[in-house]
């Protein structure tokens, strides 16, 4: 893959408001819905700001098919012009939902996430991410979980990319600690992923290189001092570098490994896409040596400190081995063979066997 495309124009600003409203009327939206969650709608008193009636926050931690046909109905009450995605990961996947419904005037969940045409029309949209972690912001995927068929999703279209993201760092001020750990890890890992991946092209490779370094480079800080606007900003443009970085690539191996942790044992997907990420650079260590050695030249680090510096980011704030969530060690080949569902795994740079996927998961056990 040699070209690199994202139109995503991307602000960053002190002021959010003043730059969602400008990106408003520039984009001459005149009825938006808000997608946000109910913690965010409080904490930014976005009643006063908006009309209620346009808010949607009835999301989940992860966002399921019941969550979609709710914003559907949601949607089919009101004239909406625009998408306004304000929140984490969650807020911003169905808000891509939406953006499909609107454009597409269609209500099956299945074709939705199905449909590969052209869209007859399309609609504008402004995503603020409140987290430093998922980068959906400047792609044009989302996922979303089935919990009846215990399945992953992925709605994915070039429409869906958003016009407008916003990155403001004081959104993330209040953000927990084990939370922003958790985001920087989902962060860590689009970068890794874009990097040891058959798609990766030389920009999209660039933006990974520098996302890691952002984040080495910020992690202690975020832990001695959560409340620090200017660790915050760090941290959320290595979150949407990342981003730039795996709309070009998809993801890999960590995040196919990742989505029978979530649905089985709901572990937080930050988490479960990064807890194989240190056994996964190994293996692939020797087909990204050359990205290796800026990542290293660029922090002082030698490749053993690295290693270490990954392994110290959750340290002491959020468990990190499979069996303090809950899984057990006879669970494991059930965990190798959902593994594979996804087509993720076949973007990884070198091909993963069965046994090579249980080495992995049992490495990270205890």
């Amino acid at each position: 893959m040699s070209n690199y495309y994202n139109p995503v124009k991307i602000i960053k600003t002190k002021n959010w408001l003043h730059a969602l409203n400008s990106s408003i009327e520039n984009l001459n939206i005149f009825s938006p819905i808000i997608v946000t969650s109910i913690g965010n709608r409080k904490r930014l008193r976005l009643d006063t700001i908006f009309d209620a009636e346009s808010i949607f926050s009835d999301i989940g931690s992860n966002p399921n098919f019941e969550d979609c046909m709710n914003a559907v109905e949601f949607c089919k009450k009101n004239m909406f012009d625009g998408v306004i995605a304000l929140g984490g990961g969650s807020a911003m996947d169905l808000a891509k939902v939406i953006m499909a419904h609107l454009c597409l005037e269609k209500s099956n969940i299945y074709e939705l996430i199905g449909y590969k045409d052209k869209f007859p029309q399309t609609i504008p949209s402004i995503f603020l991410p409140t987290t430093h972690g998922t980068g959906s912001e400047v792609t044009m995927w989302g996922t979303i979980w089935n919990m009846g068929e215990r399945k992953k999703y992925s709605i994915s279209h070039q429409d869906l990319y958003p016009n407008v993201a916003i990155l403001d760092g004081k959104l993330l001020l209040t953000l927990p600690l084990d939370i922003s750990i958790t985001t920087v890890l989902d962060a860590l890992s689009h970068s890794f992923e874009s990097i040891w991946n058959k798609n990766a092209n030389n920009k999209s490779t660039e933006y990974a290189i520098k996302a890691i370094s952002i984040i080495l480079q910020n992690i202690e800080g975020l832990k001695e001092d959560p409340y620090n606007a200017d660790i915050r900003n760090n941290l959320l443009e290595a979150s949407t570098t990342s981003g730039l970085a795996f709309s070009n690539t998809k993801t890999a191996a960590a995040h196919s490994m990742s989505y029978p942790l979530t649905i089985n044992y709901g572990i937080p997907h930050g988490i479960a896409s990064s807890i194989c990420l240190i056994p996964l650079l190994e293996f692939n260590r020797k087909l990204m040596q050359s990205s290796l050695e800026k990542i290293c030249h660029s922090n002082s680090l030698t490749y053993k400190q690295l290693i270490g510096k990954i392994e110290s980011i959750p340290h002491g704030i959020i468990p990190y081995t499979l069996n303090k969530w809950g899984v057990k060690e006879h669970q494991i080949d059930e965990l190798v063979n959902m593994a594979f569902i996804s087509e993720r795994m076949d973007n990884n740079i070198k091909n993963l066997t069965k046994k090579d996927v249980k080495i992995i998961f049992t490495s990270v056990f205890n």
